[in-house]
């Protein structure tokens, strides 16, 4: 594609963007068409190539952009236009979470799969997006000013809406915290402390492979070599098919649910936004739209670990911070 002048870029693309389609053979939202071009943007225009291309700028791709447009339009027309949102976990399945050996801190395999899914729920992360180059020093343990322990994160992870750069906005993902909520090794900032501390010291990944010889009192529960992006991508999946939950969820549903969660503890827009690392309100408003928010609300507030959190906003001075709590 690189090697490619501008006119053949621009007839590859005309038919690109018509004759594109998902593995299951269908037609893609007008959202993915756009990113699926603005990633071909981002390819070209990055070293080592370096482009300097602008796709619906550049009077070269007129036909290209024209059929792109006819597409979305088509695409309207059929009511295949909208972005299917992912949805967040029902009620009765977040208490089956709660219940099942699926998260049990007890073995390598639960252990691993608990911390996932409470610092993808707590970071609100977006399915693979980043973990496979979270580390250990990814988190720290602190107490905040009542002196209640908690986990937070020590840096941001690039992601999809803030790459970094210096046109980039800046960003207060890092700053959620996981505090802890009881003495059940299942909660999840016990959780994360367990497992930092069985974590082979050989392998600087943060997620790494369970090992299938193992002891409770053995150091070191996990193998010298790191989940790759798509054992990682299918985690919540796995989860959802090894608890017998009403569907196969995926990894943005565990974000979805974050967002709801947030929605119905009160946190104003903007604030879940700092964290969700949505850039603009329209969009976290579509992904709220799609659920239910009561009936997610009420499982959380009455079960731990897997309970809604509640947020406080304090500001000081250019920082914001959000402390994470859990009702009892």
């Amino acid at each position: 594609m690189h090697e490619q002048n501008d006119e053949e870029l621009k007839n590859n693309l005309k038919v690109f963007y018509a004759e594109v389609r998902n593995q299951k053979g269908e037609e893609y939202s007008k959202s993915t068409l756009l990113c699926l071009r603005n990633g071909i943007e981002r390819y070209l225009n990055f070293p080592p190539h370096n482009r300097g291309i602008k796709f619906s700028q550049n009077p070269a791709f007129r036909s290209s952009n024209m059929m792109l447009n006819a597409k979305i339009r088509d695409l309207k027309q059929h009511g295949k236009q909208n972005i299917q949102h992912k949805p967040a976990i029902s009620e009765p399945d977040l208490q089956k979470l709660k219940v099942h050996p699926v998260l049990s801190s007890s073995t390598p395999l639960g252990l691993l799969r608990n911390v996932w899914f409470h610092t993808t729920l707590y970071w609100c992360r977006r399915g693979r997006e980043g973990q496979r180059r979270l580390t250990a020093s990814s988190f720290t343990f602190m107490h905040d000013e009542n002196n209640r322990p908690y986990a937070t994160m020590t840096h941001d992870e690039a992601s999809k809406n803030h790459p970094g750069g210096v046109g980039d906005v800046e960003s207060f993902e890092k700053e959620g915290r996981m505090y802890k909520a009881s003495d059940d090794p299942s909660d999840g900032y016990n959780a994360l402390q367990v497992y930092i501390s069985k974590m082979n010291p050989k392998c600087s990944a943060f997620f790494q492979y369970p090992k299938r010889k193992w002891s409770p009192d053995c150091p070191v529960w996990y193998e010298n070599r790191p989940l790759g992006v798509n054992k990682l991508g299918d985690m919540m999946k796995n989860i959802s098919m090894e608890a017998d939950l009403s569907q196969k969820y995926t990894n943005h549903c565990v974000r979805a649910t974050a967002i709801t969660l947030w929605s119905n503890a009160g946190l104003a827009n903007r604030h879940i936004m700092a964290i969700s690392g949505h850039r603009n309100e329209q969009s976290l408003t579509l992904v709220l739209l799609r659920h239910n928010f009561n009936k997610v609300a009420m499982c959380c507030l009455e079960h731990s670990p897997l309970k809604i959190p509640s947020f406080s906003s304090n500001w000081h001075s250019r920082t914001m911070k959000y402390q994470l709590h859990f009702h009892k």
